[in-house]
């Protein structure tokens, strides 16, 4: 069984950055700087925690299916042990049947004096037909017993699987819900930080405007009133396009990955609406008839795996707990993690492997 636990910084860790950030955040006289820098602070340990957040979805996503196939084969085990107990009962009724009948047989014949040889040749045939039938009818039955003796020992390591998933998966839920809960804390800080700025930025525009009308009132008589060219220009949003394909069915798959930028991040997500990393590619892939499970990790080890000098436009491309679709030039279209939208990056440090789908 996949046993992977994601690392991240112990909570106590983020309390204790976050104790530390509070005290000069508390100090309304702070530089706009000093809470600048703080801010970014706050930024970089929220994304690394999302990131963390992410790679324990994915984890979770792995212990599921595999509590998922424990509890089948349970099932599985559960209904063999019936079919062979009702085999048992069945062959039993047989046996018992059997042997009346050839009780029945055995008190019918005459007196001693009326046997001749070719009723004593009969008899003797009966007789080893019988030892033979029960013989046959002792080894079903050892055999049945044997096959429900195996299957009880499978449900057994069925359940202790089931067990050891349930564990797996509750310990990693607890270690999101105990990281998720510093994330809010951190968020909160960002925001009050974020508040801060906007409060000082505000004040020093404020100062500003009133130190511009009083110049401006000192030069009224001296200059010209020019018109004010201080707005800025907006550009149009970037078009992206798919890039070209190998095949057919990989341009379907990218062309539905394209459609999706600009969704919002969201655990177990599968579209329409968001995505996760690994909803993301399973239902880009649906597109070209792929049917792949929901999770990183199981989608990296169902393919065939490529060298990252040889990436085609439509590969996955795999981190520890995270997956993106290859779009070319040493980039990938993904679903970073929660906060962010489905985007085109660079390939992030520490790939651990790619995989070509179909």
């Amino acid at each position: 069984m996949n046993r992977r636990m994601v690392k991240f910084l112990p909570i106590a860790l983020v309390v204790m950055t976050m104790g530390a950030l509070f005290a000069p955040v508390a100090a309304q006289a702070a530089p706009v700087d000093d809470l600048q820098a703080q801010a970014t602070q706050l930024e970089q340990q929220i994304n690394q925690n999302a990131e963390k957040l992410g790679t324990l979805n994915e984890q979770i996503n792995t212990a599921q299916s595999q509590l998922d196939a424990a509890v089948a084969d349970i099932k599985q085990a559960d209904a063999l042990v019936a079919a062979a107990k009702a085999k048992t009962r069945e062959l039993k009724a047989e046996v018992a049947q059997r042997a009346a009948s050839v009780y029945m047989q055995s008190g019918t014949g005459g007196a001693v004096d009326e046997l001749d040889a070719a009723n004593a040749q009969d008899l003797s045939s009966k007789q080893k037909y019988t030892s033979l039938a029960a013989q046959r009818d002792d080894e079903i039955l050892n055999n049945l017993r044997d096959a429900r003796e195996e299957v009880a020992t499978r449900k057994a390591e069925a359940e202790d699987a089931r067990q050891v998933a349930q564990k797996q998966r509750d310990e990693i839920q607890a270690q999101k819900d105990e990281l998720a809960a510093g994330q809010a804390k951190l968020e909160a800080l960002q925001s009050q930080v974020k508040g801060q700025i906007a409060d000082l930025v505000a004040q020093a525009e404020k100062e500003r405007q009133a130190r511009e009308a009083a110049a401006a009132a000192a030069r009224y008589n001296l200059q010209q009133n020019n018109p004010n060219n201080g707005a800025g220009s907006t550009g149009n949003p970037q078009n992206l396009q798919p890039p070209p394909s190998p095949s057919p069915g990989v341009g379907a798959v990218m062309a539905y990955a394209y459609a999706q930028l600009g969704k919002p991040y969201c655990y177990a997500g599968s579209g329409p609406d968001c995505y996760d990393c690994s909803g993301l590619s399973m239902m880009a892939w649906a597109q070209a008839g792929v049917s792949m499970p929901h999770g990183s990790y199981a989608q990296q080890a169902m393919f065939p795996a490529v060298s990252m000098s040889d990436l085609q436009v439509g590969d996955l491309v795999f981190w520890d707990g995270h997956v993106g679709i290859y779009v070319g030039g040493g980039s990938v279209l993904h679903a970073p993690h929660t906060g962010t939208t489905v985007q085109i990056t660079g390939i992030w440090p520490g790939v651990i492997g790619a995989a070509r789908p179909g």
